[in-house]
């Protein structure tokens, strides 16, 4: 493959995401991920990990990731061809390989997505890959467009602080309703 510091793409073969129906789940009224998804993100995040590892990628290639724009290619192998549609893993599987390598998804400027059936080992097959800057600018010399902003550490992620349920005589009692 070369030194690891002209690693410009990281292919993964990564198992199918959960359905969108099953990514998502409503907690108190709001959309949260489902313990599905979340499951997901970690086996993705374990899988750019060990290929770091593998690669033994010195830290500036996988900052490249980070401070450039991307490609990023799917090849969903599905049971069947018409259970599921191509896009519903889309979201979740980018945003699980972005967080993996510290980028902002807004990074992926491009996206190519194919559909085709493996009875026997479903599964995507991931292509992400740096592009240059100049293949975003329709004209020569265009000013506005610029490099991304590089990100220096992975953003912490807040919690909310949950609201504790309270019965209405508690409330009644802190509140000295009558």
């Amino acid at each position: 493959m070369g030194e690891p510091a002209h690693v410009k793409e990281l292919r993964l073969v990564l198992p199918l995401p959960p359905s969108i129906n099953h990514q998502y789940a409503t907690v108190q009224g709001r959309r949260v991920l489902s313990r599905a998804g979340r499951d997901y993100k970690r086996r993705v995040a374990d899988a750019v990990e060990h290929w770091i590892e593998r690669q033994e990628l010195p830290t500036a290639v996988v900052t490249s990731f980070q401070r450039h724009y991307l490609s990023l290619s799917i090849v969903f192998y599905f049971v069947t061809a018409l259970r599921r549609d191509l896009d519903g893993g889309l979201k979740i599987a980018q945003d699980a390989l972005c967080e993996a390598l510290g980028a902002n998804d807004n990074l992926v400027v491009e996206i190519h997505l194919t559909k085709r059936v493996d009875r026997h080992n479903p599964r995507i097959e991931v292509l992400l890959a740096t592009l240059p800057l100049e293949t975003l600018s329709s004209h020569e010399g265009d000013d506005e467009l610029a490099m991304p902003p590089v990100l220096t550490t992975p953003r912490p992620k807040r919690r909310r602080k949950r609201r504790k349920l309270r019965s209405l005589e508690e409330l009644a009692t802190r509140y000295n309703w009558d």
